[in-house]
């Protein structure tokens, strides 16, 4: 899919992949391209903030729908309660093992038949962790496709990914959106408003 971006959308798709492997998720989503671009510098990026999608309140959202990936069942208060500070605990496993270690025990962990399959999903390699597509990615990336190939260019922009990732009905980004009190239709025609050119 990279070679199908623009030099600033791929960098939000590494963005979206170094969000999974920092929250330690098994999966590359939506969600966490909702997240890239939420900081995104870029006006899609802008518009989200505007209409309160920041990338704190999105990541908040992340965590309480999916909960923190190999960490995500455990009770931090019960933990810290007794001694354990699952922060201290990620940093010191990713400066022995790489950042990328807890993804790839998490996917390990959570990994069961027919789910997320490798060979049903492409997924990013980076830090040699494979992380196959979540729910809403592949729909994501074939609608940010097409809104590229509708405007006539060759390859898709940040725009594009934006009012992709805005139109999935899968995953979690339609969940966020609502708890957020906004909707993927709405911040759509947003940034489509923000992106057109003036008369």
């Amino acid at each position: 899919m990279t070679e199908h971006l623009t030099r600033d959308a791929g960098a939000i798709s590494i963005r979206a992949y170094e969000h999974a492997i920092r929250l330690g998720h098994a999966y590359l989503g939506a969600e966490h391209y909702l997240l890239a671009l939420a900081a995104a510098g870029q006006p899609a990026g802008a518009v989200l903030r505007s209409r309160g999608v920041t990338p704190e309140r999105v990541e908040a959202q992340i965590v309480a729908l999916s909960g923190a990936g190999l960490f995500g069942d455990l009770d931090r208060d019960a933990l810290t309660s007794i001694g354990i500070d699952v922060d201290a605990v990620r940093a010191a496993t990713e400066a022995s093992f790489g950042r990328a270690a807890l993804a790839r025990t998490a996917r390990d962990v959570h990994r069961g038949p027919g789910r997320f399959s490798p060979r049903r999903r492409a997924g990013a390699t980076r830090d040699g962790v494979f992380l196959p597509h979540g729910p809403g990615t592949n729909q994501a990336l074939l609608s940010a496709r097409r809104e590229a190939a509708a405007g006539h260019v060759v390859q898709a922009d940040v725009e594009h990914i934006a009012r992709g990732i805005l139109a999935v009905s899968e995953g979690l980004v339609p969940a966020i959106l609502s708890r957020l009190g906004t909707s993927g239709p709405a911040l759509s025609a947003a940034i489509a408003d923000r992106y057109r050119p003036p008369r």
